[in-house]
């Protein structure tokens, strides 16, 4: 009995395995899959799936990388636009230079050249894919997800083919000021793009005479130290310091040190101004080559003698003779300028932190577009007393007489007593600028009007004037800044200045750069700035009323297509330079010409043409090599994704998929072993049925 169980027991275990293969060979051949559940291959399951997902990312790598082949593709359609119409311009360039041409022609030359200009900054705009812009500069690069790993990425550059970016020389952008009397950088005086530029040291000029620290030599390599960060570059310029008036006529024997070179000078009785500016201008060349510096004519007796450091080493004067008699500036250290050139070609935004001290740069907080020359004047000091204004003959751009500033320019200020006239605002400045823009080529801007302070010693104040409006207020020594500033914002309609508690005190704003006139009493005598949170601006002695208030005025930017010049006019320098404005070329070197800038309508200006354009043309040429390159590029990763999601594909097939006929000879012998079983089993059920009837039979022996 117990046999025929172990019998019955073994055939129904074979029955189930056989029944179980059956079933699996079974699903598999209709599914044609290996795995259809986790339990057929856990660790099969795992890696088919990481498969799988490889296998999806290919194919959307693969949509990336056409993506951005028809952006590259775009971006190359408009190169070889703008190559095209290069071309057509150097025709109209080469037809104005030869002498035969007629000054009709040139004239109609010029004419169509513009249209061309227009024609190329027009594919500039039109040259976008997806929103973004391709040839403006605005977009350095581009990241291509190019793999279907985290790492696998390729860079895409681009670049600006505008007409301010093509031509000869560098890119042209934004210029520092240099200054008389410089100071050093200190650490966060500056921050680039949102990175603070160092201290500048002593070590970083080899030039200068004295002040190295506070040179452009200095400034420039404190500036590169961090451009792996700010992605900007600084290039030293030149020194170039405007002479002073010439007055005194006569005998007159001394000394003139140019960085420490000591020049003896000797000035003959009955010259004329013009005689002397020529015999200081001689003497001062002949030791050009220990001091570094050249003299040139300034243009008359009021402009004196200019001096140039080519290199941007600091010019130092010390001339035992006044500047009435020599036409040299007064004897002090002078720095020079650098610019400022963004390496992925976008904007440059400046800023400084608080309590510290832009100036020091000779830059001015803000942002600055790419591929334009800029320049902004230096910031006035506030004053309580008659403000200077812009008269005619104060300066020129580009060889052109600025006129004069009117009151009628700006109807924003409102006029002081004292301290405060429409004219003399950044506002009126740029107006008398842009009076002369089509000539001079230059715009002017005027810049917000700011005022941040870095202090905050709360007193008794109970009134404020701030452009033309009287606050009463009740402040004492327990007022807190957010309470100033409550106080202070209700009038910002009245006044155009908007206030805010920046941390350390408060942050002034005039946006559209009116002058900002305010003053500060308690019991009608005059409290500092810091007892309303201005301390660090200057604001001492000003009272809160009409006569007693202190005028800030704001800077003015100058923007340009092409670099520019900066000189004194028939006035001299003096006003020139209190307006925050010194000579000088600025937005790059005086060989930095872009096509943007170009004249054809004279035989000379043709002649110049073809050097320009041919560089643009170089340009051009060079990024579509390198479009084209870009193209090779994506088209290879397309290639090795196609590939790579073809071999991963097959391993998933090889992991997934079934093998029909071996599971079809399973099932046939599952199916053999299964009728087999199931026979065995109702055999031996049968047999103990037989056996428990013969054992319960009864007996008759």
């Amino acid at each position: 009995m117990i046999v025929m169980n172990d019998v019955a027991r073994s055939s129904a275990v074979a029955l189930s395995n056989a029944t179980r293969d059956a079933a699996q060979a079974t699903e598999r051949i209709s599914t044609t899959l290996r795995i259809n559940n986790a339990k057929d291959d856990p660790a099969g399951l795992m890696l088919a799936n990481r498969l799988k997902a490889q296998v999806s990312s290919h194919v959307k790598a693969i949509d990336n990388i056409n993506s951005a082949i028809s952006m590259v593709q775009s971006a190359d359609k408009g190169l070889t636009s703008i190559a095209s119409t290069l071309t057509k311009m150097r025709d109209l360039a080469l037809s104005s230079s030869t002498g035969t041409t007629s000054a009709a022609t040139r004239t109609s030359n010029q004419t169509l050249l513009q249209s061309y200009l227009t024609d190329i900054n027009s594919v500039v705009s039109a040259s976008t894919y997806n929103g973004i812009s391709l040839l403006d500069g605005s977009t350095p690069s581009l990241k291509i997800q190019t793999g279907v790993d985290s790492t696998d990425t390729s860079v895409v550059k681009l670049f600006s083919a505008g007409t301010s970016a093509l031509g000869k020389g560098d890119t042209i952008t934004l210029s520092s000021q240099g200054a008389s009397s410089p100071s050093a950088l200190s650490s966060g005086d500056v921050l680039i793009n949102g990175v603070t530029v160092g201290a500048t040291l002593t070590t970083d000029d080899n030039y200068s005479f004295a002040s190295k620290s506070t040179s452009a030599i200095a400034k420039a390599a404190a500036i590169n130290r961090v451009s792996a960060t700010s992605n900007v570059e600084a290039k030293v310029g030149t020194t170039q310091v405007a002479g002073a008036s010439m007055s005194t006529v006569g005998a007159a024997a001394g000394t003139v040190t140019i960085n420490g070179v000591d020049i003896a000078l000797t000035l003959n009785a009955g010259d004329t101004l013009d005689t002397n500016r020529a015999a200081v201008i001689t003497a001062i060349n002949l030791n050009a080559g220990q001091t570094g510096v050249t003299a040139s004519d300034g243009g008359d007796s009021s402009r004196g003698v200019t001096l140039t450091a080519a290199d941007g080493r600091n010019i130092t004067i010390a001339s035992t003779l006044a500047s009435s008699v020599t036409g040299l500036a007064a004897n002090a250290t002078y720095s020079g300028s650098y610019t400022l050139r963004s390496l992925a070609s976008s904007s440059i935004t400046l800023a400084s932190q608080i309590g510290k001290t832009m100036s020091n740069a000779g830059l001015v907080a803000g942002t600055y577009s790419a591929n334009t020359a800029q320049v902004t004047s230096t910031a006035r000091s506030g004053s309580t007393t008659a403000p200077t204004t812009l008269s005619s003959g104060d300066l020129t751009i580009n060889g052109y007489t600025i006129g004069a500033a009117f009151n009628s320019d700006d109807t924003s200020t409102v006029a002081t007593t004292t301290s405060s006239t429409k004219a003399s605002s950044a506002i009126s400045i740029a107006a008398a600028i842009n009076r002369q823009s089509a000539s001079t080529g230059v715009t002017a801007t005027a810049n917000n009007n700011t005022l941040i302070g870095s202090s905050f010693s709360a007193g008794a104040v109970d009134s404020i004037y701030l452009n033309g409006t009287t606050i009463g207020v009740s402040f004492t020594a327990s007022t807190s800044l957010d309470e100033i500033v409550t106080a202070l914002q209700p009038y910002a309609g009245q006044t155009g200045v908007v206030v805010a508690n920046n941390g350390s005190g408060l942050t002034m704003t005039a946006a559209d750069g009116r002058n900002i006139s305010i003053g500060v009493s308690s019991g009608g005598a005059a409290v500092s700035g810091e007892s309303i949170g201005l301390g660090g601006v200057g604001l001492t002695g000003a009272a809160a009323t009409t006569a007693g208030a202190m005028a800030f005025i704001s800077t003015v930017k100058l923007s340009s297509s092409a670099t520019f010049t900066l000189a004194a006019g028939t006035n001299g320098a003096t006003n020139m330079q209190t307006l925050g404005f010194r000579a000088g070329t600025y937005g790059g070197s005086a060989d930095d010409t872009k096509i943007a800038a170009l004249n054809i309508s004279t035989q000379t200006g043709g002649s110049n043409a073809l050097t320009v354009i041919d560089k643009a043309i170089d340009m051009v040429s060079s990024y579509q090599a390198l479009v084209g390159a870009q193209n090779n590029v994506l088209d290879y990763r397309k290639t090795l994704n196609t590939n790579q999601s073809t071999i991963r594909s097959t391993a998933y097939g090889n992991v997934m998929n079934a093998d029909l006929a071996a599971e079809a000879a399973n099932l046939a012998s599952a199916e053999i072993r299964k009728n087999a079983s199931a026979a065995m089993v109702a055999q031996a059920n049968l047999m103990s049925k037989q056996v428990v009837s013969y054992l319960l039979k009864p007996y008759t022996g």
